[in-house]
């Protein structure tokens, strides 16, 4: 969503503050530690190995509300490997739209009676780990989530591991947009092979955008560049982002598109 709390008017804020609606990001306790623990266990089944160049999409899917998204879908995801889905809906059976037989990995976000979304992670290959991460939008009480997968490699004893996030949007300060990263710095620790953190960071603003260009510094993930950048941005600024460790990106494009609020990312990654 490209909404911004600087947008909402200060008595819907005041209201919602004096009603206690006031939740940390900081993600839930313990979730960081069981994913970090369970990330290099012995493999004993698989659906398969990523193995040479890697076809990676990312994409904001807005909820798949909108007329076109499936068509789009199908037709920019072709080859792909991997798909990094923001506001996925769970009712929209967006695997069956790339293509059949792709493995999926969701993280629960937003939920209401009818509908249940969050980040999904497609893949060709089945993951030897999948584990998600929860925060929660200050403002609105309501999840955030982040998916987090790793997928054995053919020929090499090192693993990909994926990040897949949508960043806390609603928040005056930086404590919870900061606390969302900062969740991830074991897992990144521990993983000493291949990394790709993909999605909708809200980046909406030069601190932001700062905090997460330092942040992916310092654990050597360096952001894949688009040319041209079509990217969806808000004041100026991109929301949507894949940054790589251990990979250089061979093709990189953005899809512009009528079926979501935010443009599509594709990019081809070659292991290094």
């Amino acid at each position: 969503m490209q909404l911004l709390p600087r947008v909402l008017p200060n008595w819907l804020v005041l209201g919602a503050l004096l009603a206690g609606f006031y939740f940390t990001a900081t993600p839930v306790n313990g979730q960081a530690e069981r994913c970090s623990t369970a990330l290099g266990q012995v493999v004993t089944s698989h659906g398969g190995e990523l193995s040479g160049a890697v076809e990676v999409l990312s994409w904001n899917i807005q909820k798949a509300g909108n007329v076109g998204w499936a068509e789009d879908l199908a037709n920019f995801s072709a080859g792909i490997d991997l798909a990094f889905i923001q506001e996925a809906s769970v009712q929209a059976h967006i695997p069956k739209a790339i293509r059949e037989n792709m493995h999926e990995a969701f993280a629960a976000g937003y939920t209401t009676d009818s509908m249940q979304t969050g980040v999904m992670t497609v893949s060709s290959s089945s993951p030897s780990v999948a584990c998600n991460l929860t925060s929660w939008e200050p403002w609105l009480g309501t999840p955030k989530a982040t998916s987090i997968t790793e997928y054995p490699l053919q020929d090499r004893e090192e693993r990909l591991l994926t990040i897949n996030l949508h960043a806390v949007n609603f928040t005056l300060g930086l404590v919870n947009f900061q606390a969302q990263f900062q969740a991830l710095t074991d897992v990144l620790n521990k993983h000493q092979g291949p990394v790709i953190l993909a999605g909708d960071l809200n980046t909406w603003s030069d601190k932001r955008q700062a905090l997460v260009d330092n942040f992916m510094s310092k654990h050597g993930l360096n952001p894949v560049t688009f040319e041209p950048d079509l990217r969806t941005t808000t004041f100026g600024h991109a929301l949507d982002h894949i940054y790589v460790r251990g990979m250089l990106a061979e093709a990189a494009r953005v899809i512009q598109v009528s079926s979501s609020d935010h443009n599509a990312l594709r990019v081809r990654l070659a292991f290094q």
